[in-house]
């Protein structure tokens, strides 16, 4: 094992700059988490300007890959462009957090790990520009370990000269991103080739995105299927019974809130409650007497009140024909109010 005595030389104007755009992100992502969770009205201006917002993740971590040589690289280009992506179809904030997080911080991340890619790709190089490497007969595997306290060493000690070493710590920039850097390579016939670090660590940290994605696929199933509360903009509907009516026809029934439901989910609601009880593939709405029981739980009456989530111009047009039957055949009254933003809350098993 060979230690050089050469510092690694570092150019300090790009880490004072790649440190800045991290603070950047970080300054971003808190006032961004602020302004997304703060309890007032959004309008469309406001959204356009979280949507900025957001895009301004984008940008930064464009110009940290653009700082470090990685943005013309594939795989930043697919992450910068699926995040951009992401973000354009998003139509409110609640999609745009979940975009935010699920993208932002992988972005990064993809940026980094090309960065640290193309660093092991230029110690391959140099490594293949050896003299000593032709000399090597059958197949030789060699180490190269770079670390900011212990410099460059190579195993087995010997086998590259000095001279690619010092061009080594020379190019290399450890300690600025990547603490510590392994190169794994495989040299035969005088030509050597990377091979895939496959350590505890990097498996660690694979299986960790991957349950951070599933957990994510997991919480929107879990909002989707009414498990978990979902925000977002949408509409109240309460129907009355008709004024000092007390026959059968000027009362509502457990099908008048059924046709609501169905005509709601037809016209695109994402999730819907009933009376405070959030509507699930396996829920009941019935009648019991003069009372209506929902998920066999008891609600209040005149007014039935159903609030669902989705587009609400789109959710008020659709209950057009049910609300104009109900009022002329029956003269039930049935009231929307279109909101920006309301929380329908989990269902809850008794």
């Amino acid at each position: 094992m060979r230690k050089t005595d050469s510092v690694l030389v570092v150019d300090k104007k790009i880490i004072i700059l790649i440190v800045l755009i991290l603070l950047c992100n970080l300054v971003l992502l808190f006032f961004g988490y602020r302004l997304f969770t703060a309890q007032h009205t959004s309008g469309a201006e406001i959204f356009a300007d979280q949507q900025k917002l957001a895009k301004d993740l984008v940008e930064y971590n464009r110009r940290l890959a653009k700082n470090l040589g990685v943005e013309s690289r594939a795989q930043v280009h697919e992450a910068l462009s699926r995040f951009n992506y992401e973000i354009e179809l998003a139509t409110n904030a609640e999609e745009l957090i979940k975009v935010i997080l699920n993208h932002a911080s992988r972005t990064q991340e993809k940026v980094l790990e090309e960065y640290e890619a193309k660093q092991r790709e230029t110690v391959l190089m140099l490594i293949n520009q050896d003299p000593n490497l032709q000399e090597i007969a059958g197949k030789q595997r060699l180490t190269v370990r770079l670390g900011r306290e212990e410099g460059v060493q190579v195993e087995p000690a010997g086998l590259i000269a000095d001279e690619t070493v010092n061009k080594i710590a020379d190019t290399i920039a450890v300690g600025s991103l990547v603490q510590d850097l392994v190169v794994e390579i495989e040299a035969e016939n005088g030509r050597g080739q990377l091979l895939v670090p496959v350590s505890v660590s990097d498996q660690i940290r694979s299986l960790n995105k991957e349950i951070d994605a599933l957990r994510v696929i997991v919480h929107d199933l879990r909002t989707q299927a009414g498990f978990a509360e979902m925000t977002g903009p949408g509409i109240y509907v309460r129907i009355y019974d008709a004024k000092d009516g007390y026959t059968s026809d000027a009362i509502v029934h457990e099908t008048d809130v059924r046709d609501v439901v169905n005509e709601l989910f037809a016209a695109g609601a994402k999730g819907v409650d009933v009376g405070g009880q959030r509507l699930t593939a396996t829920s009941a709405i019935r009648c019991v007497g003069p009372s209506i029981l929902v998920n066999d739980e008891r609600i209040a009456v005149n007014p039935v009140v159903i609030r669902a989530i989705g587009d609400p111009e789109v959710l008020a047009s659709g209950l057009d024909i049910i609300r104009i039957t109900l009022e002329i055949s029956r003269q039930l009254t049935v009231e929307i109010e279109k909101a920006e933003n309301l929380t329908l809350p989990a269902y809850i098993a008794r």
